[in-house]
């Protein structure tokens, strides 16, 4: 048997996502279409943010652990990988050298496109800060987890308000982010 062939595509997903608004959201839209509220004026209206449930049954295929040939064909292997690296580091260098040497109102919308994803190794500061932060989620989330373990009491809802609040600054980065794209790409077709 597949896992394609157990997928359910009917109305009993293990994943929903209710038309309710997540509490403490940035962005808010009005009434009318046209108009929107947020803490700048210039921000598009975004769809709002669903929340996640999930359904209280699942299914569950046993698949047989592959074969050392299928794992080399389905994962990347450790040359893959430092492949990777190293083409990361050699399009950072690349975007850092263009950028640090081109009028920002110069940029071409390849330059920019080329950026995407990569903005927090353009400076080594920010990926400093960023490094850090993530390091401090990953300790929250896992000091709960190891409180909870120990206590031999699971609150979910907890750990997940506390890896909500130490990941806020990733959310606010990547909405940030998507704002800014968004206005440049948009001035640029202007």
């Amino acid at each position: 048997m597949t896992p394609e062939s157990t997928m359910n595509c009917g109305n009993d997903l293990l994943v929903d996502f209710p038309t309710s608004r997540r509490q403490g959201q940035i962005f808010t839209v009005e009434s009318t279409p046209s108009t929107s509220t947020s803490k700048e004026q210039s921000t598009p209206p975004f769809p709002s943010f669903k929340k996640v449930r999930f359904s209280e049954v699942a299914d569950m295929t046993h698949v047989d652990f592959p074969s050392s040939s299928e794992l080399h064909q389905r994962w990347y292997t450790a040359d893959d990988k430092t492949r990777f690296k190293r083409t990361l580091a050699r399009d950072v260098r690349r975007m850092i050298s263009i950028v640090s040497s081109t009028p920002g109102e110069c940029l071409s919308t390849e330059v920019l496109e080329a950026c995407v994803g990569i903005e927090i190794f353009l400076s080594r500061d920010l990926a400093q800060r960023t490094r850090e932060k993530r390091a401090r989620h990953m300790i929250g989330v896992l000091n709960e987890s190891g409180r909870q373990r120990r206590s031999e009491r699971s609150d979910d809802e907890r750990l997940s308000r506390i890896s909500e609040k130490t990941s806020r600054w990733a959310r606010d980065r990547a909405f940030e982010l998507a704002v800014g794209y968004w206005e440049l790409f948009r001035e640029m077709e202007e």
